[in-house]
Parts: C-alpha cells; sequence; structure tokens
C-alpha cells in the first residue's frame, strides 16, 4: 500500500494540470466568497455581514464550495484519463499490480483532493467567523460545522462519480462533456420527463441537495417576499433539509459506484 501511495503521489502531484485546476479552484472560491462579503444587502433581520458569522459561516462556506465540486470532477476525469492515454495504468498491470491496486490508487487521490476542499472550508470559515463575528475563541464557534463533513462526503460523491464516467470514456473531453451534461441537462430531463415519481433519488440530485440553500435564507423567506423578491421557487427547489436517509443514500451511491468502476476495470484493456 506504500507503494501504491509513493507512486499515486508522483503521477499527481507532478501533473502540471493538478496544480493548475487545483489552484483555480481555490482562486474562484476565494474570489466568490470576498465578492459576496462586499455586497451590502440588509432585509429586516438578514444582512451578509451575518453569512459570515458563526454558526451560519459553517453552511453559507460549504454551499458556495459546493458550486465548485463539478471542477474537482473534472480533475479527477483528466487524471484518470491520462492514465489510459499514457498507458500508465498498462505498465502497472504489467508490472503485476491488478485492477483493485488501480482503483486504490484513485481512491487515494480522491481522498486528498476531498480532504484539501475540506480544509479550505474549514480554514476559510473558522478565519471569517472570528474576524466577523464578536463570541471569543471556544467551542461554541464549532456549532453547526456537522453541515462541512456532509459537504466533504458530496465531494467524495461527485469525483468518484466523475471517476466512473472517466474509466468508461478514457478519452479526456468526451468523459467531461457527457459529465457535465448528465449533471445538466441529462438528469433533469430524465426527472421531469420520465421518473417524476423518483426523481429525488437520482444520483445527482440527491448529491448536490447534501448541501442546500443555507437555513439563514429560509429563516428570513418572510423578509425577501415583503420587498418584492420572489423566493419560494428557490426555497422549494434547493432549501429542504438534509436527513440521515440523504446521507446514507449518497453513500450508497459511492459505493455503487465505485462497485461498476471495478467491474469495467475488470474487463477493459489497457
Amino acid at each position: 500500500m506504500r507503494k501504491l501511495i509513493h507512486v499515486e503521489n508522483i503521477k499527481t502531484f507532478s501533473s502540471n494540470t493538478f496544480r493548475v485546476i487545483l489552484t483555480l479552484h481555490f482562486l474562484f472560491y476565494i474570489l466568490v466568497v470576498l465578492a459576496v462579503s462586499r455586497i451590502e444587502l440588509s432585509v429586516g433581520e438578514f444582512s451578509i455581514h451575518r453569512l459570515y458569522q458563526f454558526p451560519n459561516v459553517w453552511e453559507f462556506f460549504s454551499w458556495v464550495a459546493s458550486w465548485f465540486n463539478i471542477l474537482l470532477g473534472v480533475l479527477v476525469i483528466v487524471l484518470i484519463s491520462n492514465e489510459f492515454r499514457f498507458y500508465t495504468f498498462r505498465q502497472q498491470i504489467m508490472n503485476g499490480l491488478n485492477e483493485g491496486h488501480l482503483l486504490l490508487e484513485k481512491i487515494y487521490m480522491i481522498i486528498v483532493i476531498a480532504v484539501y476542499a475540506l480544509l479550505l472550508v474549514i480554514v476559510s470559515s473558522l478565519i471569517s467567523g472570528n474576524i466577523t463575528g464578536s463570541e471569543s475563541l471556544g467551542f461554541s464557534q464549532f456549532s453547526g460545522i456537522g453541515v462541512v463533513w456532509v459537504y466533504f462526503l458530496q465531494t467524495l460523491a461527485y469525483m468518484i462519480m466523475a471517476m466512473l464516467f472517466a474509466i468508461v470514456f478514457k478519452n479526456n473531453g468526451l468523459a467531461i462533456v457527457t459529465f457535465i451534461l448528465y449533471l445538466f441537462p441529462g438528469e433533469v430531463i430524465l426527472r421531469s420527463l420520465i421518473f417524476t415519481n423518483i426523481q429525488e433519488y437520482f444520483p445527482a440530485k440527491l448529491i448536490s441537495g447534501l448541501t442546500p440553500l443555507p437555513s439563514i435564507f429560509r429563516d428570513q423567506a418572510a423578509s425577501f417576499q415583503g420587498v418584492g423578491m420572489e423566493f419560494d421557487t428557490m426555497q422549494n427547489a434547493e432549501t429542504a433539509l438534509v436527513t440521515s436517509q440523504d446521507v446514507g443514500l449518497a453513500i450508497v451511491y459511492i459505493v455503487v459506484f465505485l462497485s461498476i468502476t471495478y467491474w469495467i476495470l475488470k474487463r477493459k484493456s489497457y
């Protein structure tokens, strides 16, 4: 296992694509967080400033970070497709590794990227909460941090889904386009036209719903309506509370994606 990790570290961290996409992910996230903080908006008891205070910051920053999970998915697709492009999978098989080892390498890579995303949200939330809030340092600032761990699960699920697309198509461009088109509008069409009675359980719908619109917006819905803002559609579509069933089903999808990926790897030519 140590050898697998060492090899994966060399392949991943030496990749220019890895560094560029992760840098873009970091910059986009920070720029959005900073840009929203510059907005002067106050309606009733709601204000943009409150989004950057404990405990709201945990939900808000996790929600913002979830916008860029598709970028992490693209990163995974590129890294795995390059394994086929440069025949590194084939070389590893010839060196005595099996498909299980190849999958473990990629799971390790995905976990490393997900941990980076998790730490980014935690560190930025702590900095923001302590700068803008009035609470002193202590355990009280960690109230509501559970949403960050759900975001971590969501990030894993997106990237493991992306890995499945990369394994199926092997080609960077085709896998990325198919992955994005499945997320939108592919699954949206399936949910709305074919399987309306089970639309909440489709993978992209369920996984994206793990980080809903922050509860502070739900709490202030009346205030938004009072100033003429259309909030009902957004509220119904994005703010359902995350339940243990949602988390459990996301884990089931992760297991299913990994099982299908392994099954395909066993039958692919390298």
